[in-house]
């Protein structure tokens, strides 16, 4: 059997510095994993040997700067001469904390510090008895390791639920920021111990005590905060914020609730257990001399320094965030975007409602006014279930069932609305785009004021509280099961998170479909033609969880149109944004044939839509409507649904969004929650507010009656393109909504997203 510490001690031997050289090298290894791009190799190579020389010979020089010191001063001969040997074993002790570099799983990566931690602190205690006077380094060393522990422990719980609550935070795409910054705020908080402790030694009276006492209640109320802000995270994704604090009538139930109960219980526990550590660190202050202090003081203050100027991590810690939008608050520096109430008045002629005088500001009672046989009379007593097919930029105008130049484009989609139980929706436009905050739109029936780039990019917005279409359906429609199913990686646009946060309850990308489908992805993830098959196997397999609500995004028709590589081409084949329309309808062709002959014909609801409408840049010269010469984003999208023996018309034209789908769905449902959404039921009120808005990141579209000459104006406008003063503002409600007032309504209605004031749940 091989003696791993016996080979150790030979390498020692025969290799000088051998613990300096490897520690050196796993710092490098660590590092550079982390920030240098892999590619070019021999560029990735030639960097690292030479940061590996440039960490070995910094350490060198502390090492000998070191043993300098202890000479000059004339330290104890255990400080020159034994010491100095440990060191190199203490490096690379510490040196395997940059394995976490490689570690993409934020729980593992503070468990497997907080060993190195407890090993680092083991092999110095165990060497620090060798020194005749062990007795107070023991004391201080104890007390700082368990001061420090503690502190690192309470950091890191409040950091992860802060991960993993936290909707608007861009940073969570860096992996490893939940521990950078529990590192960060160990290191700040001790740095704070350790200048107290430097003071302590300057006085001789009670007054030693004022800093140290005065650190303790920072950190106190630093707990307090952090049982608070975790509370309201849990309720509301969102940090704790002056705003929150002025609303005590609407906030206080979001700040005080049952989960900030139990976290006052914990804050208690850990008050009691941080006295129980301080006064162990205050009698280690009296059982060791001032010098033993001073070298662990200045040991940690230098630590410390270092640390936090070198993480970026430190300025985006929730306490950091909070503390800086409090200062700014009562500095008057925070900006508060008022809407202006002629604009608001405005908008109500688009169906948006506004309490400024209530937090949950979209609030409304009821989903629907009017009371209506929507269903047959066989689903009273059992509900149907819910298929919902998102198909990807469908905008209405490449379809047969709207537009008869393309009706062998679209057979399927032609076949579905020729059933007597199809009902078609027309004049229906996106409210937004592209696809997550489109599924947004409809699913949660709010107009959102971000974009893929935020969401996708910036990685912000993982999740919300919204009250979306999946809730509902189980909270109040006695439905048993939601799923999603996506082509791509769930993880894409935060899709796995943000569905979750609807209600979802499992979510199928790239991952779990390839555990279903046989065969490798033959498109953007897998194809239509193998998603469809899927669901088709999916809806038997959970006939036993009945009503259900599933639902699938197609993927062909996404740009650039060629990705699937079972496309089906159309006509000649020259034109790749019909063959992507074609092949996807041809696989929705056959899981519909297949539906029609199934055993859920009978009980189950098919709502085929667009996600948003066709991205304009797609468009070429043969397939651009005739008499228009630019397309935007914003366009009238196919929608149509399907009910067994359905007592609704054939075909319902009027002008209406995305954002109507919710509430639609909920009235024919006979479902009528309290809620928040910005749509209206196409079979309640929606005629009176044929107004529509629609909004992205790149662009604001309006489509509106002008008061008085009766026309109707669809208009499109880049919010980056607008240089508005406030001479663009006026009191008069009686005119058109301007793209400045628009702009005006966006930035305010992002402000109250971050504020949580559309939450409903």
């Amino acid at each position: 059997m091989i003696n791993f510490q016996l080979m150790i001690n030979f390498i020692k031997t025969k290799t000088p510095s051998f613990y300096p050289v490897v520690g050196s090298f796993v710092i490098t290894a660590g590092w550079n994993w982390y920030h240098l791009a892999y590619r070019p190799h021999y560029r990735f190579v030639l960097i690292s040997l030479a940061v590996w020389a440039a960490v070995w010979a910094a350490y060198r020089l502390f090492k000998w700067l070191f043993v300098y010191l202890t000479g000059r001063f004339k330290r104890h001969p255990f400080w020159q001469k034994e010491f100095p040997d440990f060191l190199d074993e203490l490096f690379l002790i510490i040196s395997f904390t940059f394995l976490i570099f490689f570690s993409r799983w934020e729980l593992l990566s503070l468990v497997y510090f907080v060993l190195v931690m407890i090993l680092f602190f083991i092999r110095l205690h165990a060497y620090l008895r060798r020194h005749p006077a062990a007795a107070p380094w023991l004391a201080v060393n104890r007390a700082v390791f368990i001061l420090g522990l503690f502190i690192f422990l309470i950091s890191s719980l409040g950091q992860y639920l802060a991960y993993h609550y936290y909707i608007l935070d861009s940073n969570i795409k860096f992996y490893n920021i939940v521990f950078f910054r529990s590192f960060a705020m160990t290191m700040f908080w001790l740095l704070g111990f350790a200048v107290a402790g430097l003071i302590y030694w300057q006085f001789k009276n009670i007054c030693r005590y004022a800093l140290l006492v005065l650190w303790s209640l920072f950190f106190v109320f630093g707990l307090f905060f952090l049982a608070v802000n975790i509370g309201l995270l849990y309720f509301s994704n969102l940090y704790l914020s002056p705003f929150i604090l002025t609303q005590a009538e609407g906030g206080g139930g979001v700040i005080w609730n049952r989960m900030t109960y139990l976290l006052l219980a914990l804050f208690i526990a850990a008050l009691l257990f941080f006295l129980l550590i301080l006064k162990e660190a205050v009698r280690a202050h009296r059982l060791a001399p001032k010098r033993y202090w001073y070298f662990y003081n200045l040991a940690v203050m230098a630590a410390a320094i270092l640390s936090l100027l070198g993480l970026a991590s430190f300025k985006n810690t929730p306490e950091y965030t909070v503390a800086r939008a409090f200062f700014n608050y009562f500095r008057g520096e925070t900006e508060k975007i008022e809407l202006n109430l002629a604009v608001k008045e405005k908008l109500e002629r688009f169906g948006l409602n506004y309490d400024l005088n209530r937090f949950n500001i979209a609030h409304r009672d009821k989903v629907y006014q009017t009371e209506k046989k929507l269903l047959p009379d066989k689903f009273i007593k059992q509900r149907p279930n819910i298929v919902i097919v998102f198909l990807e930029s469908f905008s209405a105008r490449l379809t047969g069932p709207y537009n008869s130049r393309y009706q062998a484009l679209t057979p399927g989609l032609n076949k579905m609305t020729a059933n007597p139980g199809t009902t078609v929706f027309k004049k229906v436009f996106n409210a937004s785009t592209p696809t997550v905050t489109g599924l947004i739109a409809e699913l949660c029936s709010f107009l959102p004021p971000t974009g893929h780039d935020e969401i996708e990019g910036q990685k912000r917005l993982q999740r919300h509280r919204l009250l979306c279409l999946p809730d509902v359906l189980k909270k109040d429609g006695g439905y048993k099961y939601a799923a999603y199913i996506t082509a791509v990686e769930k993880n894409y646009a935060n899709k796995g998170t943000i569905f979750a946060s609807m209600g979802v309850d499992d979510v199928f990308g790239t991952e779990e479909l390839a555990q279903r489908i046989s065969g490798e992805p033959l498109a953007w993830g897998y194809s239509d033609h193998q998603m469809f098959p899927f669901l088709g196997e999916y809806m038997k397999e959970k006939s036993n969880q009945q009503p259900f609500l599933l639902m699938l995004s197609t993927v062909d028709s996404h740009p650039p149109f060629d990705i699937a590589k079972d496309l089906i081409k159309y006509g000649d084949g020259k034109n790749n944004l019909l063959n992507s329309f074609h092949t996807t309808d041809n696989a929705f062709a056959k899981w519909w044939d297949n539906f029609v002959q199934s055993e859920f014909y009978d009980n189950t609801i098919v709502v085929a839509i667009a996600d948003h409408a066709v991205f304009p840049a797609a468009y070429t010269a043969d397939t651009m409507p005739e008499g228009i010469k630019r397309m935007n984003f914003y366009d009238e999208i196919f929608w149509a649904a399907y009910i067994p023996n359905s007592i609704l018309p054939k075909e319902i034209s009027l002008y209406s969004s995305s954002l109507d789908l919710t509430p639609s769905l909920l009235q024919l449902l006979g479902v009528n929650p309290p809620n928040s959404f910005e749509g209206r039921s196409v079979f309640d009120d929606r005629e009176k507010y044929p107004n529509l808005l629609g909004m992205h990141e790149f662009g604001f579209f309006m489509n509106q009656i002008y008061p008085g000459s009766g026309i109707r104006k669809a208009e499109y406008n880049m919010p980056s393109n607008l240089q508005c003063a406030d001479a663009d503002f006026t009191n008069v409600t009686s005119t058109q909504l301007t793209f400045c007032e628009f702009l005006n309504f966006y930035r305010w209605k992002r402000q109250m997203l971050e504020e949580g004031r559309f939450w409903e749940k």
